[in-house]
Protein backbone atom coordinates (compact mmCIF):
# COMPACT_ATOMS: atom_id res chain seq x y z
CA UNK A 1 0.00 0.00 0.00
CA UNK A 2 1.27 3.42 -0.96
CA UNK A 3 1.74 6.82 1.17
CA UNK A 4 -1.86 7.83 -0.20
CA UNK A 5 -3.10 4.24 0.84
CA UNK A 6 -2.42 4.55 4.43
CA UNK A 7 -3.27 7.99 4.55
CA UNK A 8 -6.47 7.89 3.91
CA UNK A 9 -7.18 4.61 5.73
CA UNK A 10 -5.75 6.41 8.79
CA UNK A 11 -8.12 8.89 8.75
CA UNK A 12 -11.16 6.80 7.72
CA UNK A 13 -10.11 4.61 11.16
CA UNK A 14 -8.83 7.78 13.02
CA UNK A 15 -11.51 10.05 12.72
CA UNK A 16 -14.39 8.17 14.97
CA UNK A 17 -11.91 8.75 17.68
CA UNK A 18 -10.66 12.23 17.87
CA UNK A 19 -11.91 14.59 19.96
CA UNK A 20 -10.60 17.60 18.27
CA UNK A 21 -9.85 18.39 14.63
CA UNK A 22 -5.75 19.35 14.84
CA UNK A 23 -5.73 15.55 15.80
CA UNK A 24 -6.21 14.59 11.98
CA UNK A 25 -2.32 15.62 11.91
CA UNK A 26 -1.72 12.88 14.53
CA UNK A 27 -3.44 10.08 12.93
CA UNK A 28 -1.83 10.91 9.48
CA UNK A 29 1.72 11.04 11.12
CA UNK A 30 0.71 7.70 12.97
CA UNK A 31 -0.14 6.10 9.82
CA UNK A 32 3.16 7.18 7.80
CA UNK A 33 5.73 6.63 10.57
CA UNK A 34 5.87 2.52 10.07
CA UNK A 35 7.62 3.11 6.78
CA UNK A 36 10.44 5.50 7.85
CA UNK A 37 12.04 2.23 7.44
CA UNK A 38 12.39 2.02 3.71
CA UNK A 39 15.68 3.40 2.17
CA UNK A 40 14.11 5.97 0.26
CA UNK A 41 12.70 7.56 3.31
CA UNK A 42 16.43 7.68 4.94
CA UNK A 43 16.55 11.56 4.37
CA UNK A 44 13.51 11.93 7.19
CA UNK A 45 15.58 9.72 9.71
CA UNK A 46 18.89 11.48 9.24
CA UNK A 47 17.16 14.54 9.69
CA UNK A 48 15.62 13.42 12.54
CA UNK A 49 18.68 12.10 14.22
CA UNK A 50 20.70 14.94 13.93
CA UNK A 51 17.91 17.35 15.69
CA UNK A 52 17.44 15.29 18.69
CA UNK A 53 20.80 14.74 18.90
CA UNK A 54 21.56 18.27 18.80
CA UNK A 55 18.84 19.27 21.34
CA UNK A 56 20.24 16.10 23.59
CA UNK A 57 23.66 18.01 23.30
CA UNK A 58 22.54 21.41 24.26
CA UNK A 59 20.10 19.74 27.05
CA UNK A 60 23.21 17.80 28.15
CA UNK A 61 25.37 20.94 28.47
CA UNK A 62 22.84 23.00 30.00
CA UNK A 63 22.74 20.18 32.83
CA UNK A 64 26.50 20.49 33.29
CA UNK A 65 27.31 24.27 32.93
CA UNK A 66 23.55 25.91 33.38
CA UNK A 67 21.69 23.73 35.57
CA UNK A 68 18.75 25.90 36.18
CA UNK A 69 18.28 26.02 32.59
CA UNK A 70 17.82 22.13 32.14
CA UNK A 71 14.60 20.73 31.93
CA UNK A 72 13.51 17.12 32.45
CA UNK A 73 10.85 16.71 30.74
CA UNK A 74 12.49 18.79 27.19
CA UNK A 75 15.56 15.99 27.98
CA UNK A 76 13.01 12.95 28.30
CA UNK A 77 11.31 14.30 24.74
CA UNK A 78 14.83 14.38 23.30
CA UNK A 79 15.34 11.31 24.07
CA UNK A 80 12.25 9.64 22.99
CA UNK A 81 12.62 11.55 19.31
CA UNK A 82 16.00 9.71 19.08
CA UNK A 83 14.27 6.16 19.70
CA UNK A 84 11.70 7.52 17.44
CA UNK A 85 13.87 7.55 14.52
CA UNK A 86 16.47 5.21 15.65
CA UNK A 87 14.46 2.23 15.23
CA UNK A 88 13.44 2.69 11.58
CA UNK A 89 17.33 3.47 11.01
CA UNK A 90 18.21 0.36 12.36
CA UNK A 91 15.03 -1.94 11.24
CA UNK A 92 14.35 -3.53 8.06
CA UNK A 93 11.67 -2.61 5.59
CA UNK A 94 8.44 -3.93 7.39
CA UNK A 95 10.52 -4.92 10.37
CA UNK A 96 9.97 -3.64 13.76
CA UNK A 97 8.27 -0.43 12.82
CA UNK A 98 5.36 -2.74 11.63
CA UNK A 99 4.43 -3.91 14.52
CA UNK A 100 1.84 -3.95 17.78
CA UNK A 101 5.34 -3.56 19.97
CA UNK A 102 6.47 -0.85 18.28
CA UNK A 103 2.98 0.85 17.52
CA UNK A 104 2.09 0.34 21.30
CA UNK A 105 5.12 2.51 22.56
CA UNK A 106 5.55 4.35 19.59
CA UNK A 107 2.53 6.06 19.64
CA UNK A 108 3.33 6.25 23.75
CA UNK A 109 6.37 8.17 22.69
CA UNK A 110 6.01 10.42 20.24
CA UNK A 111 1.92 11.66 21.96
CA UNK A 112 4.88 12.58 24.92
CA UNK A 113 6.85 14.63 22.64
CA UNK A 114 3.48 16.45 20.93
CA UNK A 115 2.62 16.92 24.64
CA UNK A 116 5.24 18.92 25.54
CA UNK A 117 5.77 21.03 22.28
CA UNK A 118 1.70 22.03 22.98
CA UNK A 119 3.02 24.79 25.07
CA UNK A 120 3.18 26.54 22.29
CA UNK A 121 0.60 25.38 20.62
CA UNK A 122 -1.68 22.32 20.86
CA UNK A 123 -2.08 22.83 16.58
CA UNK A 124 1.47 23.68 15.67
CA UNK A 125 2.63 20.65 17.78
CA UNK A 126 0.22 18.24 16.05
CA UNK A 127 1.65 19.94 13.02
CA UNK A 128 5.52 18.89 13.93
CA UNK A 129 4.12 15.46 14.89
CA UNK A 130 3.63 15.40 10.89
CA UNK A 131 6.48 17.20 10.31
CA UNK A 132 8.89 14.89 11.88
CA UNK A 133 7.81 11.78 9.62
CA UNK A 134 7.57 13.63 6.16
CA UNK A 135 9.82 15.64 3.48
CA UNK A 136 8.88 18.71 2.35
CA UNK A 137 7.23 16.87 -0.66
CA UNK A 138 5.01 14.65 0.95
CA UNK A 139 4.32 17.11 3.64
CA UNK A 140 2.70 19.37 1.48
CA UNK A 141 0.71 16.40 0.61
CA UNK A 142 -0.59 15.18 3.14
CA UNK A 143 -0.99 18.83 4.54
CA UNK A 144 -3.84 19.34 1.51
CA UNK A 145 -5.43 16.20 2.71
CA UNK A 146 -5.33 16.64 6.14
CA UNK A 147 -6.96 19.93 6.11
CA UNK A 148 -9.50 18.83 3.57
CA UNK A 149 -10.15 15.75 6.44
CA UNK A 150 -10.28 18.64 8.83
CA UNK A 151 -12.64 20.73 7.48
CA UNK A 152 -14.91 17.93 6.99
CA UNK A 153 -14.65 16.21 10.71
CA UNK A 154 -15.53 20.28 11.88
CA UNK A 155 -18.61 20.77 10.43
CA UNK A 156 -20.05 17.29 9.45
CA UNK A 157 -18.97 15.46 12.66
CA UNK A 158 -19.40 15.97 16.17
CA UNK A 159 -17.08 15.36 18.69
CA UNK A 160 -17.52 12.41 20.70
CA UNK A 161 -14.79 11.41 23.15
CA UNK A 162 -13.41 14.06 25.87
CA UNK A 163 -9.78 12.89 25.44
CA UNK A 164 -7.51 14.84 27.54
CA UNK A 165 -3.47 14.79 28.69
CA UNK A 166 -1.62 12.76 27.11
CA UNK A 167 -4.51 10.39 25.88
CA UNK A 168 -5.48 13.28 23.65
CA UNK A 169 -2.21 12.86 21.76
CA UNK A 170 -1.34 9.02 21.97
CA UNK A 171 -5.00 7.85 20.69
CA UNK A 172 -5.12 9.12 17.34
CA UNK A 173 -1.56 8.38 16.64
CA UNK A 174 -2.29 4.54 17.97
CA UNK A 175 -5.18 4.41 15.29
CA UNK A 176 -2.81 5.74 12.46
CA UNK A 177 -0.56 3.16 13.70
CA UNK A 178 -2.86 0.49 13.69
CA UNK A 179 -4.65 1.76 9.82
CA UNK A 180 -1.40 1.14 8.60
CA UNK A 181 -0.65 -2.03 9.82
CA UNK A 182 -3.94 -3.66 9.02
CA UNK A 183 -3.49 -1.74 5.52
CA UNK A 184 -0.32 -3.64 5.01
CA UNK A 185 -1.77 -6.89 5.89
CA UNK A 186 -4.48 -7.02 3.07
CA UNK A 187 -0.97 -6.34 0.79
CA UNK A 188 0.78 -9.92 -0.46
CA UNK A 189 3.56 -9.22 1.76
CA UNK A 190 1.67 -9.08 4.79
CA UNK A 191 3.00 -8.19 8.07
CA UNK A 192 4.92 -9.67 10.96
CA UNK A 193 3.03 -7.89 13.16
CA UNK A 194 3.26 -10.19 16.48
CA UNK A 195 7.12 -9.78 17.03
CA UNK A 196 8.70 -11.56 18.45
CA UNK A 197 6.60 -13.94 16.93
CA UNK A 198 7.48 -14.88 13.18
CA UNK A 199 4.19 -15.09 12.12
CA UNK A 200 2.52 -13.51 8.90
CA UNK A 201 -0.57 -11.65 9.33
CA UNK A 202 -2.61 -11.51 5.82
CA UNK A 203 -6.08 -10.87 4.77
CA UNK A 204 -8.22 -12.62 7.57
CA UNK A 205 -6.21 -10.91 10.84
CA UNK A 206 -6.38 -7.89 9.14
CA UNK A 207 -10.82 -8.44 8.55
CA UNK A 208 -10.18 -9.48 12.21
CA UNK A 209 -8.78 -6.21 13.39
CA UNK A 210 -11.88 -4.14 11.42
CA UNK A 211 -14.27 -6.07 12.81
CA UNK A 212 -12.41 -4.96 16.39
CA UNK A 213 -12.34 -1.44 15.29
CA UNK A 214 -16.24 -1.23 14.14
CA UNK A 215 -16.75 -2.69 17.47
CA UNK A 216 -14.71 -0.17 19.18
CA UNK A 217 -16.64 2.81 16.87
CA UNK A 218 -19.87 1.43 17.65
CA UNK A 219 -19.02 1.57 21.56
CA UNK A 220 -17.76 4.72 21.41
CA UNK A 221 -20.42 6.12 19.71
CA UNK A 222 -23.09 3.79 21.12
CA UNK A 223 -24.77 3.28 17.59
CA UNK A 224 -26.40 0.48 19.12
Amino acid sequence: MNWKGHVILGIIMGLPFISSPEQIFLVVAGALYPDLDHDVKSEIVNRGLYIAGGFLALLILSYLFKPAFFNLDYFIAAVLTAVIYAIPYYADHRGLTHTFVAMILGSIALGYIVLKLSILSPIIACIIALIMVTNDKLLAKTISIAVASWVAFYFLIPPVLNLNGLAFYVVPIFMGYLSHIVGDCITPMGCKALYPLKRTLRKPEAIVMGILWLLGVIYVHKIL
